[in-house]
């Protein structure tokens, strides 16, 4: 059957798994409407203004201050996670202590809590009456609202892209070099630095790479702590939102423009990292060899090992936890009464069915999408291949603002197809549609990424020789491939959920904030806390906080029956 296969595989411009046609036309399809049309009109609308006029807007003094503070900030934020990420995947690798599954549940949070909610949270912690800006104020130390402050932010929002990038590369390093350096007299610091480091640094530096995009995008967390003073804290997505208030499309279009070439890059860089790491994987250790790596294990200091550990556990409850604390504190503090009326209200229950319409929709679409585009870049090879898992990876590195405004630019009054839509009397920008549209921009690449490595691990053998033996593309799929993609397809639909749940910035953006209608209970708590209802902000939080604690108790669910099951 293997001569066959290969016989078969010689022969030019012949596929013996059925389903590309299908797999290429879906991934196409949703790639290009949901997108690659939508970007396009970012370009189309920059066209308009002359050379010029396009210098005299990204070269102002305001927004270069914008473009400044944030890469400052994000780069600041991803050097020290990359710093913190590196201990965190170190203790959660090398070391067994109590609680160490809750820490390493914890990474998840970020992904699943509302950037908005943390936004509130972080800001009332480091006020200068906060619980921590209290204690740097008595010192002359002023957090919230400084670069600071937005720093912290975007540290909360990159911390899990860090650890999750080095963890599975360190879990998998051969340690016979670390055992072999030992051997030689090496001491701990030497075999760290001049053995172990060298394997992680491309993992690390993709890790800083998807962080410091991340940072560079962010606006949820960022515009409340940030105080949006002109020239010392407006980042660059707060100015695209500021223009796109006084209808200056044309400037909130141009640095958007920037903003955009520059994740491209950014994504160009971090793929090509990512297939330079293929080159650092590894097999098992021979139980032998393993087994001495484990006695030379415990003979390290004891010292470093709880201090490490320490302060992973520092980091995290001063960053994850202490702004959940904050979240409970404030919508309990006038009471149950309080907090009741808050979450009963109208409004709260209007803004919870939106959201959950479109997670739903959003969820279903990105499934389906990640299925197809999976088994397509995994299965098959062509031309362009390489480029095509760029293009899906562009949301995770594109700021939600700018999320939002190619919708606006697309469907709005202003876009290409806004005449046609009126036409038709169709509403997509400030109406529901819109704010599905953005929620599955935004969440497009979550399940697909879930799902590539795994199906690419797997290699297609199988599913050749079940080809060449007669069955059918559906019954391949089910009776094969699904079986080994299960659990990371229910674990890329539970990401997806949390990000889509807590999708902010582009619903900001698309939605125009109609209460009871087009408002997601991110929205209903930014109104809130813009009122100065705090209680009532924060009771609302408080939902989405229960949920994203439901969505992380159910992926360490799924981790853990992948890991019995493996």
């Amino acid at each position: 059957m293997e001569e066959q296969i290969k016989k078969v595989k010689n022969k030019h411009g012949i596929r013996v798994i059925p389903g590309f046609g299908l797999s290429m036309g879906v991934t196409m399809t949703l790639l290009s409407c949901l997108v690659l049309i939508p970007l396009v009109s970012i370009v189309i609308s920059a066209s308009r203004l002359s050379l010029q006029e396009f210098l005299d807007v990204i070269t102002s003094k305001q927004i270069v201050s914008g473009y400044v503070v944030s890469l400052s900030s994000a780069f600041i934020a991803a050097v020290l996670n990359g710093v913190f990420g590196l201990i965190l995947a170190w203790v959660l690798v090398r070391y067994d202590f109590p609680g160490k599954r809750i820490l390493d549940g914890m990474i998840e949070l970020p992904f699943a809590l509302p950037t908005a909610v943390a936004g509130i949270a972080l800001t009332s912690l480091y006020t200068d009456t906060g619980w921590l800006g209290a204690l740097f104020a008595k010192v002359g130390i002023k957090i919230a609202y400084t670069r600071t402050g937005i720093t912290i932010a975007m540290i909360f929002v990159g911390i899990p892209f860090v650890v999750r990038a080095v963890q599975p590369v360190l879990q998998k390093l051969d340690r016979q070099y670390e055992e072999a350096a030992t051997m030689l007299g090496a001491g701990r610091g030497r075999i760290f630095f001049r053995v172990i480091l060298p394997e992680l640094f491309p993992a690390l530096l993709a890790g800083f790479g998807l962080a410091f995009a991340r940072g560079i995008g962010e606006y949820g967390s960022v515009v409340f702590i940030a105080g949006n003073i002109p020239f010392k804290t407006q980042i660059a997505p707060l100015l695209i939102m500021s223009k796109l208030e006084q209808y200056k499309y044309a400037d909130a279009t141009a640095i958007a423009l920037v903003l955009l070439i520059l994740s491209f890059l950014l994504m160009f860089v971090i793929n090509s990292l990512q297939i330079y790491m293929q080159r650092f994987s590894s097999g098992d250790n021979a139980p032998s060899i393993q087994k001495v790596v484990e006695v030379h294990e415990n003979s390290y200091s004891h010292a470093v090992k709880y201090l490490l550990i320490i302060v992973s556990i520092l980091f995290l409850a001063i960053m994850l936890v202490l702004p959940l604390l904050v979240v409970a504190f404030n919508a309990l503090g006038k009471g149950w009464e309080a907090y009741q009326k808050a979450v009963m209200d109208e409004y709260t229950i209007s803004a919870l069915k939106l959201t959950l319409l479109a997670t739903v929709i959003a969820v279903a679409v990105n499934t389906i999408f990640g299925l197809f585009s999976s088994y397509l870049l995994s299965k098959f090879y062509f031309r362009g291949r390489q480029l095509l898992a760029t293009l899906i990876d562009i949301p995770f590195s594109i700021s939600p603002v700018i999320a939002g405004l190619i919708f606006i630019l697309t469907f709005g009054n202003i876009g290409w197809m806004g005449d046609f839509l009126k036409q038709y009397d169709i509403k997509i920008v400030f109406a529901v549609p819109g704010v599905i549209l953005a929620t599955i921009f935004v969440t497009f690449p979550f399940v697909f990424r879930e799902l590539f490595p795994v199906l690419n691990a797997q290699g297609k053998d199988e599913e050749e020789a079940a080809a060449l033996m007669g069955a059918g593309g559906f019954t391949i799929f089910r009776r094969i491939t699904f079986p080994h993609i299960k659990w990371a397809l229910l674990y890329g639909v539970i990401l997806c959920t949390a990000r889509a749940m807590g999708e902010f910035g582009a619903v900001s953006v698309i939605s125009g904030h109609l209460r009871g209608k087009t408002n997601t209970l991110p929205l209903h708590v930014e109104i809130l806390y813009n009122e100065f209802n705090t209680t009532a902000a924060f009771a609302v939080s408080s939902i989405l906080v229960i949920l994203a604690i439901l969505i992380l108790i159910a992926r360490n669910v799924v981790e853990g029956l992948r890991n019995k099951e493996g």
